[in-house]
């Protein structure tokens, strides 16, 4: 890994090389890691929301594309709700935490800068994404499971958004 000195003298591996983060603390856990938490809760969404889907409900049984789109929404729910909810609440710490959601933004970050010095125009993107489209996906999934008249709408404004 390339770290770079900022003018404070913290080191990072974040672009440009002289970009000011004073609080940043190196991960401690590996990239491997993180990714492995990301995909083993996103795998149990996945799981649980096509074993629901698969239910017989009022109006039978929903179709195999059906039950992937459902599922699609439900990890949308989850990584707009959960994991840019904790970006939206706690981008201020991030270069210093260490739970795991933070070290995962500092990863992410690693491909954008923007994220770990909480970018104005950053934030309040991932705050309107996260307190809309996430419990919009959540509220898809419900319609979906229900058969509510409205549920198609609903899949156009999230996706168009």
């Amino acid at each position: 890994m390339m770290d770079a000195t900022s003018a404070t003298g913290v080191l990072h591996p974040y672009w440009p090389r002289d970009l000011l983060i004073p609080t940043y603390v190196a991960n401690d856990r590996s990239m491997s890691e993180i990714l492995a938490f990301l995909f083993s809760v996103s795998g149990v969404f996945l799981l649980v929301t096509w074993l629901i889907a698969g239910q017989k409900g009022a109006t039978g049984r929903l179709g195999t594309w059906r039950r992937l789109a459902v599922c699609w929404f439900a990890v949308c729910g989850f990584i707009h709700g959960v994991i840019e909810g904790w970006f939206s609440l706690y981008y201020d710490i991030i270069p210093g935490d260490q739970s795991l959601l933070s070290q995962l933004w500092k990863e992410y970050s690693k491909g954008d800068s923007r994220y770990v010095i909480a970018d104005n125009f950053t934030v309040c993107m991932e705050t309107v994404t996260a307190w809309l489209w996430g419990p919009f996906s959540f509220w898809a999934v419900f319609a979906f499971l229900t058969n509510k008249p409205y549920r198609f709408v609903l899949q156009l404004i999230i996706s168009l958004g």
